[in-house]
């Protein structure tokens, strides 16, 4: 049965009917195009497909005064630290995951994350990774995987021309990471693994880098 606390409401698609799983898109489909900049909005075909191959690495969260809030979605693959992912779109299919979910891997990897901007202040999007880590130590997998964006990083090196990514990323804002993206996933017990140029098409904001960063499970 999906989890319910207070006023929030944690939704797994491998918990509920086919039935329910088309409604729960619809409202899928509206917090990514509240969620993310335009040209990197997934359709809704591609939702569709990570919910029929992985449900269970399919979450939604609900809050009581304002419905859905946050979509996570995952794939199982094979992972070596020490030969990450080039891109987000050779590693997961370019989202559709048919031909990149390898039920037999060791990790996590994380499609995506996102926490509509009607939710800030509660938390969504941490418990969205947090949910997503839990589901990587049930499995027993070694670890959990994303491509984080670096979206602070063209408007900065656009007022300092001559900050390179690696300059950028070790900026700091008091202890903590500058950019505001690999601040909250580090923040999620996340560590940068490697800077990886065209990540990601179609994202000006990073200038189309990438950060892979790795929890690895304790076992």
């Amino acid at each position: 049965m999906p989890e319910k606390e207070s006023n929030l409401q944690i939704v797994r698609l491998s918990e509920i009917s086919k039935a329910d799983i088309s409604r729960i898109l619809d409202e899928v489909v509206r917090v990514e195009r509240e969620t993310w900049p335009e040209e990197i909005q997934a359709p809704r075909e591609k939702f569709e497909s990570r919910a029929e191959i992985f449900p269970e690495g399919f979450l939604t969260i609900n809050l009581s005064d304002l419905g859905m809030v946050g979509v996570s979605t995952a794939e199982i693959i094979n992972f070596n630290p020490q030969n990450p992912p080039i891109s987000w779109e050779e590693t997961t299919d370019n989202g559709w995951i048919k031909n990149t979910h390898t039920k037999e891997g060791n990790t996590l990897y994380l499609v995506s994350v996102g926490a509509s901007p009607r939710s800030v202040g509660r938390g969504i999007g941490t418990r969205l990774v947090q949910e997503q880590i839990n589901l990587a130590k049930k499995l027993n997998l070694d670890y959990l995987v994303l491509g984080s964006r670096i979206p602070g990083y063209h408007r900065y090196h656009q007022e300092h021309p001559n900050t390179t990514i690696s300059d950028y990323l070790s900026l700091k804002r008091g202890k903590e990471t500058y950019d505001p993206e690999i601040r909250f996933y580090s923040r999620c017990g996340l560590k940068i693994a490697k800077i990886v140029p065209n990540y990601m098409e179609d994202d000006p904001e990073s200038e189309n880098y990438g950060a892979v960063m790795i929890w690895e499970n304790q076992k």
